[in-house]
Formats: structure tokens, sequence, C-alpha cells
């Protein structure tokens, strides 16, 4: 593929700027840990993902996971360098199903929040739910002895 002059002009352009530009955009949001962005959050979270999530994120129905384990892999990470990319890669990934929905086999398990929420909304929801308190540790079952065994 050729591209010419000005194409290769665009597109090196767009690739200096869009890093600034988001740096620009996560000034103007309020510190994931801020009790602003929590309120937000929670108050979101009760009107939109309670129902299935549970309440508080602490009681989540059979078919909607516990979110408060989304970082679960990424914890026992020592490396703080993995450990920051474990936790951006969840962080994109809930950002993404969040915008997109949860569909399998053609059944739909969450709806697409994209045309509901805002991105600062989903950040804050994501900042309440990590306010909360984990879980604690499940269970092993015969099925983990059996894999540990292994």
């Amino acid at each position: 593929m050729h591209l010419s002059a000005s194409s290769t002009t665009l597109f090196t352009a767009l690739f200096t700027l869009l890093p600034m530009l988001h740096a620009q955009a996560a000034d103007t949001l309020p510190a994931p840990s801020a009790p602003a962005a929590i309120a937000l959050g929670a108050t979101i979270y009760q009107a939109n993902c309670a129902r299935c999530h549970g309440e508080q994120a602490s009681t989540p129905s059979a078919e909607a996971p516990d979110l408060r384990r989304l970082n679960s892999f990424c914890r026992p990470l020592k490396d703080p360098a993995l450990q920051r990319r474990c936790l951006q890669d969840v962080d994109d990934y809930f950002i993404m199903s969040v915008n997109t929905g949860k569909v399998r086999a053609g059944i739909i398990y969450m709806p697409p929040w994209r045309d509901v929420l805002t991105a600062q909304e989903i950040r804050a929801v994501r900042s309440f739910i990590d306010s909360r308190p984990l879980p604690p540790p499940r269970l092993k079952t015969s099925v983990d002895a059996d894999h540990d065994a292994h």
C-alpha cells in the first residue's frame, strides 16, 4: 500500500496528537479514587447495574459476574510494571464491555450502554466498584483440587 505525502503527514499528525489529546481528556476527569467520582459512580451503578450485579456491587445474580473480582488476576503480580499493564487491560476490557454489552449465542446478557452512559460516567462506575470491599476468597472445589494435583 502506498500513501501519498499528505496521507503520511496526516497519519503522523494523528499519532503525535492522539496521546496528547488523551492526556488532556484524562486531566479533566476526577481522580478514580476521588470521593466525587466514587459518589457519581455509586449513583449510576445503583440506577443501572445493581439489578444484575448486586446492590452496592456485593451480591451479583447467578448470571452476572461479581465486579469486585475484576482485578483478581492482577493483584498477585509482583512486578509493578506488569501489574499496571494488567490493570490497564482490565480497565480497557471493562469499558469495552459496558459500551458494547454482552451477547453470547445471540442472547443478550447485558445491553450496550454506549448510548446511555458517557465515558466519564463509565469510569465513575469503575471507581465505585474499585472502592467496594473485596469479597471473601472463593472456596476451592474438587475441580480445583484435581487441577492443582496435575
